[in-house]
């Protein structure tokens, strides 16, 4: 295992002390771990390690006799620790509370964190409540906002720029599943009348996202990888997980996964301008649409390798042909 993270058994040292220190930290001062039981989770979108643990607790006088809580632990990138340490050092509502004893290693670590159960955030083409909308947006605004402009105090993270871009649309998800979409004569005859424009705006997003970046009035902290799968729902509260692709970049990035039209895009705008960050609307709205086209080339890759075997996904091509063309 990556950094000698080599088990999880509730029994090894290692990790009972990582629950305890995350059990005193955050649920039970004073209280002491009795019994740790394994409960199934899945593997998670990023690939890391992930246990899930059932925790009971024995109180001191403070606490009225055991309490049971649930835990999760993670192999963890150092660029996820530090990311999520500084978030909940900042005070964000809307991370998982988490503890690491190493915030310094290379590689990965053990990373301890409340467990928000498996409620995913609703699909783009979901039903999503208004109020739903707007915690996210005023999450995303929230730490947009406690970030904006703090390059020397965020010197952990990588930089985008000019080569992010070009590896994701030219040399990773983009480019290699268009290609190979465009041999395909039924893609052809369903698609055919969109290519020539997709095309057009995967000659120039580099371009046209790079400038963002340059003008740096948007660079912040980012997560780079918001889908729903990374927006966990815990009491009908969004909380934002799987940091471990994080940068210092435009928080447009962020924006248009989830708030996929310029009507939705405006929720986060208005949350924003809470914090004291107003945006003229032709100025967002112009940023949000070239951030929506790359959001759009960035994920499409998924439905144009899915739609061979299986038409369905016929909705989300057209989904993500819609943001690219916007």
């Amino acid at each position: 295992m990556q950094g000698g993270w080599d088990t999880m058994d509730p029994q090894n040292q290692r990790v009972r002390d990582l629950l305890q220190a995350t059990v005193e930290r955050f649920v039970a001062p004073g209280g002491s771990i009795t019994r740790v039981e394994p409960l199934p989770i899945g593997t998670g979108l990023s690939g890391d390690r992930l246990e899930r643990f059932q925790i009971e607790i024995q109180g001191d006088d403070r606490l009225n006799g055991e309490i049971t809580t649930r835990l999760v632990v993670k192999n963890a990138s150092l660029i996820e620790r530090k990311t999520l340490a500084h978030l909940q050092a900042q005070g964000s509502a809307h991370v998982p509370f988490n503890h690491a004893s190493d915030l310094v290693s290379d590689g990965h670590r053990p990373l301890c964190m409340q467990d928000l159960g498996d409620r995913d955030r609703p699909y783009s083409l979901d039903p999503i409540t208004p109020d739903l909308q707007r915690s996210e947006a005023a999450g995303w605004a929230a730490i947009h906002a406690a970030n904006l402009g703090r390059a020397a105090d965020l010197g952990w993270l990588p930089v985008i720029g000019r080569p992010y871009f070009e590896g994701m649309i030219e040399r990773g998800l983009f480019r290699p599943s268009w290609s190979r979409a465009k041999t395909d004569p039924e893609f052809v005859a369903r698609f055919g009348d969109q290519i020539d424009e997709v095309e057009r705006v995967a000659a120039r997003i580099v371009e046209d996202m790079a400038a963002i970046h340059d003008e740096a009035t948007s660079l912040t902290l980012v997560h780079t990888d918001v889908n729903p799968g990374n927006v966990r729902l815990w009491h009908g509260k969004p909380y934002f997980i799987d940091w471990g692709t994080a940068h210092y970049g435009s928080f447009y990035i962020d924006v248009p996964h989830h708030f996929d039209t310029v009507e939705r895009a405006m929720i986060h705008r208005t949350a924003l301008a809470e914090w004291g960050i107003e945006i003229p609307e032709r100025e967002y709205v112009d940023r949000f649409r070239a951030a929506a086209r790359y959001t759009g080339l960035r994920y499409i890759w998924w439905t144009l390798d899915g739609w061979q075997a299986d038409r369905t996904l016929d909705v989300w091509v057209s989904h993500y042909l819609g943001m690219i063309r916007m």
